[in-house]
């Protein structure tokens, strides 16, 4: 491709680079994601947690939490998309499990880790104890592709440097980690009922908030855990019931 009217060259970065005093960060997005950016703002922003927020207004606060969201929602149809054609004949609630797994908060937080997320992220040092920081921020940086350019190459992107490099389909198929469903059809298969009791609960220190889950059985304790979401307390839970399934075999008999 090339464009007199613009200085345009297929494989180039844009001219404004090489007079720009964010070479370095220009460097940074393309070696993490293939590209060049035609709009480098939008992608600082996605390396903006919300502790590092910058005001614009007394009422405007510029951080990445936006570009998680969107990020989030086409992060998401890209892998819908993809898993409909990889599994033709797969049931619809295979692909839904599957994508879950694949969007997982977890496995979100060990990609962007992987791809050493960890290092660019702007917080305030004394925000913590979370891998989720770097989860979002890779939400957010989907996000950042998708406003700098479209939903074509943010689609590469996720695909070659995220599900290629990250995710073996075969193995998850048939790899279950999704605990709670498993100890919600155990007990539909015992016919009996759970509980799910959740609390959201701040830190000692009063700068975040974590979620607590604990599953009883006839008013008695099978499995606790903790997470930065509800979703991942009650994965937590549900992993620490199965994990001593032989002590709700005892509480059924």
């Amino acid at each position: 491709m090339y464009r007199i009217k613009n200085f345009v060259f297929k494989g180039l970065p844009p001219v404004k680079y090489y007079f720009s005093k964010s070479k370095k960060f220009y460097n940074l997005i393309f070696q993490l994601t293939g590209i060049y950016p035609s709009n480098i703002q939008v992608y600082k922003i996605a390396f903006t947690h919300k502790s590092a927020s910058r005001n614009i207004d007394s009422t405007k606060k510029i951080n990445n939490e936006r570009l998680e969201f969107l990020g989030d929602a086409i992060l998401a149809s890209i892998i819908a998309d993809y898993l409909y054609s990889y599994f033709p004949y797969r049931r619809e609630g295979f692909l839904t499990k599957m994508r879950a797994r694949i969007v997982s908060r977890e496995q979100l937080n060990e990609i962007a880790l992987s791809m050493g997320l960890q290092f660019h992220v702007v917080s305030q040092n004394k925000i913590t104890g979370t891998k989720n920081i770097y989860g979002n921020a890779l939400e957010a940086l989907i996000g950042a592709i998708y406003v700098d350019k479209g939903y074509e190459r943010t689609k590469k992107f996720v695909l070659k440097r995220i599900l290629d490099k990250n995710i073996d389909l075969q193995e998850l198929a048939v790899n279950d980690s999704d605990y709670k469903s498993q100890v919600i059809e155990w007990a539909q298969k015992n016919k009996i009922g759970l509980v799910f009791e959740d609390e959201e609960v701040e830190s000692t220190d009063q700068t975040n908030l974590y979620f607590t889950s604990t599953i009883k059985l006839d008013n008695q304790v099978i499995g606790t855990g903790k997470g930065y979401s509800k979703k991942e307390a009650q994965q937590n839970a549900s992993k620490e019931a199965l994990n001593h399934n032989d002590d709700i075999e005892v509480l059924i008999n």
